[in-house]
C-alpha cells in the first residue's frame, strides 16, 4: 500500500459546517476509496472562508478516524473547535439505500485513520509551511483534488519528485469564462491559465469529471507540448464523474411541510446549494412563475444562495425578481443552512431542479447536487447541458428540459404536480442507477488502481521541446525589450546633448562638445 499525501478543500460532506461546496464533497469522493483500499493518507485542505467562522484558525489533525457510521477527532494540535456530526445514513421517501456501492454489510463498521489539516487561505498557500508537513509524511505520491489544490501540489515536487495526479474538477478555461462575463472583464483570465499551465506542464497523470472534460484537457496538454514522443500511446486522464458515498443520508426532523405555508398537499420544487455564475435564474424564475399562474399547488422551496468566493450577483438578482412578483410568497427562500439539516429537505420535496446556462463550463462538467438528489432518492430536473443530464434523458432516471426555454420547464412542472405516482416511480429509477453506476469506489476505480503503484508520467524529466522553445522564445522577448530599452535610453541622451549645444549658452556648449568627443575617445 502507499502513503498518500492529499490536497484537497474542506469542509469535508460530513463535516457540521454551515455550507458544504462539490469540492469538498469532491476531495471526499477521493480519500475514502483509498481509506478503504488500506493506504495511509495525509490530507491538507484549504478551509474555504464562507464555511467557518471568521475567526476559524487552521486546525492541525493527528489520527483522525472515520467509520460508516461515525466519525471520532482524534489527537489534535491547535485544535480551537471540534464540529464533526456523524455520517448520516440515506433513504429516498423513507426507503432506505443500503450499501450503494456493493461494499458488503461486513465492512459497515470498519474503521479508517487519517491525518487531516484544514488550513487557512494564508496557511494553504504557505509551501514552507506545507512542505513540513509533506516531507514529515514523507509520501510515494501526491494526489490534487480538484484545481486550486492540485496547483498547490504542484509546488510541492520542488521539495521531492515523486508522482503526481492531479484532479481538474471541471474546465478551469470555461469557468474563468463564466466569471469574466458576470465581472464585465477578462481580468481574471490570465489568472486561472497561469495556474492551469502550472498543473498540466508537471502532473503525471490527471481526472476529469466528464469525458467531454478530458478531451478539452488534452487540447490544453498539446499546448504545453506535453503530446509529445515520449507520450504517444499514454492516456493521460481518468474520467472520474461526480459520485455518491456508499453510507446513507438519514432524516432528523421536519424541514418544510407545515411552514411557511407549504401543505402537505403542495408540490415542493426544491433547489439546494450554492447560486453560480453558471445558473440560469432567469429562465427559473419565469418557468416558476408560467406554472405557479396554471397549477396553485407548485411551491419552490431554495436553499443556499450567494457564494462569496465566487459569485455576489446571480443571487441577488433572483431575489430580486421574486421579490417585485405577485408570487412571492410562494417563494420559500431559506438561504443556507447547516449542511446536517439539508437531507430534511431531499425527503420533503417532491422534485429537485437544476438549471444552467448553455455555456461551455456547464458542457464540459457535471453536477453535485444531482448525485446528492438521486443518493435521497429525490425525482430529478434539469436543463439538459452536460453530459450527466445526458445521461437522465438517455436513461429516463429523471427528467431534462432544453436550455433557456422557461415555458416547457413551465409546462414539465404543471404535467409532473399532476402525475405524482409517475414523479415517485422516476425517483426510484434515479436512485438505483445512481448506486450502481456512481459510487465512490466505482467512480474512482482508475485513481485506485494508479494509487497501487504510483507512477511518472513516461515524459517526466524529460525535455518538452515546445515548452522550452515557448520559454526560450520568452527568454529572447525579454533580451530583445532589454536592447530597445537601451537603445531609447541613448537616444534620450543625445537628444538631450544635443539640446544643450543650440539652447544653452557658449560655455555650456564648449562643455557638451567635449563630452561627447569624451564619449566617442573613449568608447
Amino acid at each position: 500500500m502507499s502513503r498518500i499525501f492529499i490536497a484537497g478543500m474542506s469542509p469535508l460532506p460530513f463535516e457540521n459546517d454551515r455550507k458544504v461546496y462539490g469540492t469538498g464533497i469532491r476531495t471526499w469522493q477521493f480519500i475514502a476509496p483509498l481509506l478503504k483500499s488500506g493506504h495511509e493518507v495525509c490530507v491538507c485542505s484549504y478551509a474555504i472562508p464562507s464555511a467557518y467562522p471568521q475567526d476559524f484558525c487552521s486546525i492541525y489533525k493527528k489520527n483522525f478516524t472515520y467509520s460508516d457510521c461515525d466519525l471520532k477527532n482524534g489527537d489534535s494540535e491547535n485544535s480551537e473547535d471540534d464540529r464533526y456530526a456523524g455520517a448520516a445514513g440515506m433513504g429516498g421517501k423513507g426507503t432506505p439505500m443500503i450499501d450503494p456501492g456493493g461494499e458488503g454489510k461486513d465492512r459497515e463498521n470498519a474503521t479508517y485513520s487519517f491525518e487531516y489539516n484544514i488550513l487557512k487561505k494564508e496557511d494553504f498557500e504557505n509551501i514552507e509551511l506545507l512542505s513540513k508537513i509533506f516531507i514529515e509524511f514523507n509520501p510515494d505520491c501526491i494526489v490534487g483534488c480538484t484545481f486550486y489544490p492540485s496547483y498547490v501540489a504542484s509546488k510541492l515536487l520542488d521539495y521531492k519528485k515523486i508522482p503526481f495526479w492531479a484532479d481538474l474538477f471541471g474546465h478551469v478555461m470555461a469557468e474563468a469564462q463564466a466569471r469574466a462575463y458576470v465581472d464585465e472583464s477578462d481580468r481574471c483570465l490570465f489568472h486561472y491559465w497561469n495556474s492551469e499551465y502550472n498543473i498540466i506542464s508537471s502532473a503525471d497523470i490527471f481526472s476529469c469529471v466528464s469525458s467531454r472534460q478530458k478531451y478539452a484537457l488534452v487540447g490544453e496538454l498539446g499546448a504545453a507540448g506535453r503530446l509529445n514522443r515520449h507520450t504517444s500511446g499514454y492516456d493521460f486522464a481518468e474520467v472520474i464523474p461526480c459520485g455518491i458515498p456508499e453510507n446513507s443520508f438519514s432524516r432528523t426532523g421536519n424541514a418544510i411541510r407545515g411552514k411557511d405555508g407549504v401543505g402537505d398537499k403542495d408540490f415542493v420544487v426544491l433547489w439546494t446549494g450554492g447560486y453560480n455564475t453558471w445558473t440560469d435564474v432567469d429562465t427559473l424564475f419565469k418557468g416558476l412563475v408560467y406554472a405557479m399562474e396554471r397549477s396553485p399547488e407548485i411551491k419552490f422551496v431554495s436553499t443556499g444562495g450567494e457564494i462569496p468566493e465566487q459569485d455576489l450577483k446571480t443571487y441577488p438578482h433572483f431575489l430580486s425578481m421574486i421579490d417585485g412578483s405577485s408570487y412571492k410568497d410562494r417563494f420559500i427562500m431559506r438561504g443556507w443552512v447547516p449542511g446536517e439539516d439539508v437531507p430534511d429537505y431531499y425527503f420533503e420535496a417532491d422534485l429537485g431542479i437544476n438549471i444552467d446556462k448553455a455555456i461551455y463550463e456547464v458542457k464540459l462538467g457535471s453536477k453535485n447536487r444531482i448525485m446528492d438528489w438521486f443518493r435521497a432518492g429525490l425525482c430529478v430536473m434539469s436543463s439538459n447541458v452536460c453530459e450527466l443530464t445526458d445521461i437522465i434523458e438517455k436513461e429516463e432516471i429523471g427528467y431534462t428540459f432544453k436550455p433557456y426555454d422557461y415555458k416547457e420547464l413551465g409546462e414539465k412542472l404543471i404535467y409532473l404536480a399532476g402525475h405524482r405516482d409517475e414523479v415517485r416511480k422516476t425517483a426510484i429509477a434515479g436512485s438505483e442507477y445512481a448506486a450502481s453506476n456512481f459510487s465512490f469506489g466505482k467512480t474512482t476505480a482508475g485513481l485506485q488502481r494508479w494509487a497501487k503503484n504510483p507512477s511518472f508520467s513516461p515524459d517526466s524529466g524529460k525535455r518538452k521541446e515546445l515548452a522550452s522553445e515557448r520559454e526560450d522564445a520568452v527568454r529572447n522577448l525579454e533580451r530583445i525589450t532589454l536592447e530597445q530599452k537601451k537603445m531609447i535610453e541613448e537616444r534620450d541622451r543625445r537628444i538631450s546633448e544635443l539640446e544643450g549645444i543650440v539652447k544653452k549658452g557658449f560655455i555650456f556648449r564648449i562643455y557638451n562638445y567635449f563630452r561627447i568627443a569624451g564619449r566617442k575617445i573613449f568608447r
